[in-house]
């Protein structure tokens, strides 16, 4: 009987050997996969191992116009690598050398989707047409429409089809198992559970049949951002993420108290930018009484102001403490916020009815402009938005909204994480043959251009991929024999933990439950608003929850026990985002990026000031000051059974680019994937 026989007749689990195994099937993963083929692996020895086959965040989401950011390339514009790279970098805390890298590569990866079909429109002569985007003066951004990322997935995954790249679907990953070799650590391997073999009983042996063991020579994380935390979010529902798979195994992570919040829809989750704004919609909202109110004019001193803050929501969509004050763009959120989170009220956007006061002539100047420009002038912002883009209003039909006959609810919406796991150079993590690409990844600053999130995850998929095949690229796969240890003992813990879990027969809370209170107190402390008060004593509710969870949650089936999984991933990404805005707190951090800093008391030493937003409004007073971090990138790492912080210089731009004969050598002898 061979080794592997010996290890599933003692411990019921089945074990799968590759050279490189991708966790996620988003756009970062399967690009990554191509990239790893490209370079020369034998796509026999990579897999993909995915939760659920296009349920991720880049099959499902979008906005009017959805884009992609990249070099400029059209006519007489001035651009280049090192442009666009301090573009992103003086968006504050990323480092210079990820900044250059994203921008040099962005060419290079565009023309890679294009060629695998994605349809970027051109002119007559063949040259890529751009537009400005948030944090962008330059017109770098593309769009295919509303679903630019939808069809570059469905590109990507039928040339991963093409080239029979196996996908292990159903599968959900919990565990990284790791080596310890001396002083480092890597990574060889995965548990999974094959949630197809998953019956309906509540047994212990079928559990233990279901996982199965991955052992790779290099672990890729391309699970996306956490939107399992988020009470209101333009996630999709299929979306959990698996940032905890990267802590449990002892990642360093970094700038986790970044994030993009802006206004999207509930009922179907869209980012509701661009043309959705441009033509002026009405804003109402609703109390438990069904009254309706326009809450949003008496936060503006005219309706000329309000016109204007609302068109530049379009182009300003995401939430940004720079935006509150002189009745900007940003107010309108805070206001929508108020509404929702404090009044319990319902809002809604309105497209069949103009706001109150509404007169074109009235409109700021901007407004008209565009409006005349882009030939929207009518009487309706249903009208308007079918002249401007019939697409937005098309999207929202096909998903069982029709916008000339009702409003869409509204809310603040957590969209993206501009932190997450730390990378290198080849976005390989501080665990040797452990890299993470995508959103999961956390290179993004204090602000990033919109767009760029697509882009960096397909640079990181093409990074990783070359570190892999110039540098790990040996035939041999691993054995068991190398780690049978290693597993024994991975089993030994996996399985004690589910018997302990399966032990308790008393009432206990119910999955969703929790879930429900992890979502509620995210939104209460890590969304736009940050308050210092009560974080502690949450903290300390996060760490008893975390230490007592197989006591605390209710087991009632199999697919509870991967809920038990995911909350518990999400807990410990929990308890790692709020320390990080604790510790932000506690150095005297400013508001800053996507969200308002709240404490109590202002500290003189340092030059701090409250903003008083108008009218209700300023209770969300918020602090502002002369310390400025954005040279510097938060660090965070579980170590010895406490977390670590620590702040990092933000390394510089590179400009030594050196001779081409010096470069060619280095290339030919491989030292530049070093």
């Amino acid at each position: 009987m061979n080794p592997f026989d010996v290890f599933k007749e003692q411990f019921g689990i089945e074990i799968s050997i590759y050279h490189t195994i991708i966790i996620g099937s988003g756009a970062a993963g399967l690009n990554c996969a191509l990239h790893l083929k490209e370079g020369g692996l034998d796509p026999n020895k990579v897999a993909i191992i995915t939760e659920q086959l296009g349920g991720g965040t880049s099959f499902n989401t979008g906005s009017d116009k959805q884009t992609y950011y990249k070099m400029s390339m059209i006519g007489e514009q001035k651009d280049s690598p090192v442009e666009m790279a301090k573009d992103m970098y003086n968006g504050g805390a990323m480092h210079g050398d990820i900044a250059l890298i994203e921008a040099t590569n962005s060419v290079r990866e565009f023309f890679h989707l294009i060629n695998l079909g994605v349809p970027f429109p051109h002119d007559k002569y063949g040259g890529y047409i751009g537009y400005k985007t948030d944090y962008d003066p330059r017109q770098r951004a593309t769009s295919i429409g509303p679903l630019t990322s939808q069809k570059m997935c469905k590109c990507l995954l039928n040339a991963v089809n093409q080239v029979n790249i196996k996908i292990w679907d159903k599968h959900f990953a919990f565990k990284v198992i790791i080596e310890k070799e001396h002083s480092h650590e890597r990574a060889i391997g995965l548990i999974t559970l094959d949630l197809n073999s998953l019956s309906d009983k509540k047994d212990l042996k079928d559990i233990i049949r279901c996982l199965r063991i991955f052992l790779a020579k290099n672990i890729i994380i391309a699970t996306g951002g956490p939107a399992a935390l988020y009470k209101h979010s333009v996630y999709p529902k299929s979306q959990w993420g698996g940032l905890g798979l990267a802590i449990n195994a002892g990642c360093k992570l970094q700038n986790l108290t970044e994030s993009q919040f802006g206004l999207a829809s509930t009922q179907f989750r869209w980012n509701l930018s661009g043309s959705y704004q441009q033509i002026i919609p009405r804003y109402f909202s609703v109390d438990n009484n069904d009254k309706e109110i326009e809450f949003l004019r008496k936060y503006f001193p005219s309706f000329k102001k309000l016109s204007k803050a609302i068109f530049l929501k379009g182009y300003q969509w995401p939430f940004n403490s720079e935006r509150i004050e002189n009745y900007n763009s940003s107010l309108i959120d805070l206001a929508v916020h108020y509404e929702t989170e404090i009044l319990g009220n319902k809002v809604f956007l309105d497209f069949r009815n103009n706001p109150k006061d509404y007169n074109h002539q009235e409109l700021d100047e901007v407004v008209i402009k565009y409006l005349e420009n882009a030939d929207a002038i009518a009487e309706h912002p249903i009208e308007r938005l079918q002249r401007l883009n019939p697409d937005a209003i098309d999207l929202y039909l096909k998903n069982g909204i029709n916008l000339w006959e009702e409003p869409i609810e509204i809310a603040v919406c957590n969209q993206h994480l501009n932190g997450g796991i730390q990378g290198d150079i080849w976005w390989e993590t501080n665990i040797k043959n452990l890299f993470v690409i995508g959103e999961a990844n956390g290179s993004h600053g204090v602000h990033r251009p919109g767009g760029a999130a697509l882009n960096s995850g397909q640079v990181g998929g093409l990074r990783a991929a070359q570190r892999i095949t110039h540098g790990y690229k040996s035939n041999s796969l691993p054995t068991l024999v190398e780690y049978e240890k290693i597993l024994e003992n991975y089993v030994f813990s996996i399985r004690k933990e589910l018997e302990l879990i399966l032990s308790y027969k008393e009432y206990r809370k119910h999955p969703d439950q929790i879930l429900k209170e992890i979502r509620n107190r995210m939104a209460k402390y890590g969304s736009i608003l940050r308050p210092l008060n009560g974080l502690s004593k949450e903290l300390k509710m996060i760490e008893t929850e975390i230490s007592n969870l197989p006591s605390i949650i209710g087991i009632e089936s199999h697919q509870d026990i991967i809920l038990y999984f995911r909350i518990k991933d999400a807990l410990k990404t929990q308890e790692f985002i709020l320390k990080a805005i604790l510790n932000y707190h506690k150095l005297n951090g400013k508001s800053r990026g996507s969200y308002l800093i709240i404490r109590d008391e202002l500290n003189p030493s340092m030059n701090e000031q409250y903003i008083y937003p108008p009218k209700e409004l300023k209770q969300f007073k918020f602090i502002k000051s002369d310390i400025d971090f954005k040279n510097k990138i938060q660090t965070i790492k579980a170590s010895n059974g406490a977390i670590e912080f620590k702040w990092e210089e933000i390394r510089s731009i590179p400009k030594a680019i050196g001779s081409f004969e010096t470069i060619w050598k280095r290339f030919k002898n491989n030292k530049v994937f070093k």
